[in-house]
């Protein structure tokens, strides 16, 4: 009877962990929602274009980005900002000119993507003010678009900035996009002596 007891709490105790085990491979390995492009096709991009027609928004760029909360302070109404998060060159992405025929001028595509010579498109890059000033859409890994205004700052730093309501107070995301490749030369702004 102890046997039983125990063989049939043993069973119990088993099917739970696999069912519990089972639905958790399936939120881990969701399979993201990016439009992805491969080595031959990031080539015919390349040398689909006539010679000397590059964009000075094209190259590779490394990625930082600092996440702000803004809020007042109960009694005294005095604005508070406090940095909430800061990731210094945390990616590395690729600004391409698109295809003529889409809604897009260029593409963001991530070269630090953990599969082997798969890259996913996480951007789209729509220029306005004569190539000043940028409208770029973020495309998180669910599917979701987050828009953010972008400025060149400096021949080789573009920002851009996203802020959001959350209850009473306000987050903002500020990207900094270096640019590594190609350099460009002439006004950097140079820090220090």
């Amino acid at each position: 009877m102890k046997t039983k007891v125990l063989s049939l709490a043993m069973l119990f105790t088993f099917a739970a962990c696999c069912s519990f085990a089972q639905s958790k491979s399936k939120t881990l390995f969701r399979k993201p929602h990016y439009q992805e492009v491969d080595f031959e096709d990031l080539m015919h991009r390349y040398f689909g274009k006539e010679a000397g027609s590059y964009n000075k928004l094209e190259g590779i760029y490394s990625v930082s980005c600092v996440i702000t909360k803004t809020s007042k302070a109960f009694l005294t109404g005095k604005q508070k900002v406090k940095v909430v998060e800061r990731k210094d060159n945390y990616a590395r992405i690729a600004f391409l000119k698109d295809w003529p025929d889409t809604n897009r001028d260029f593409i963001e595509v991530s070269l630090s993507y953990h599969v082997t010579n798969r890259y996913p498109i996480v951007g789209e890059v729509s220029t306005i003010s004569e190539g000043e000033a940028y409208i770029y859409k973020h495309i998180e890994p669910d599917g979701s678009l987050f828009d953010y205004s972008m400025i060149a700052s400096s021949n080789n730093l573009i920002e851009g900035e996203h802020s959001e309501m959350r209850g009473r107070k306000i987050i903002t995301y500020k990207l900094s996009y270096m640019k590594i490749y190609p350099k460009v030369k002439g006004q950097d702004i140079v820090m220090g002596n």
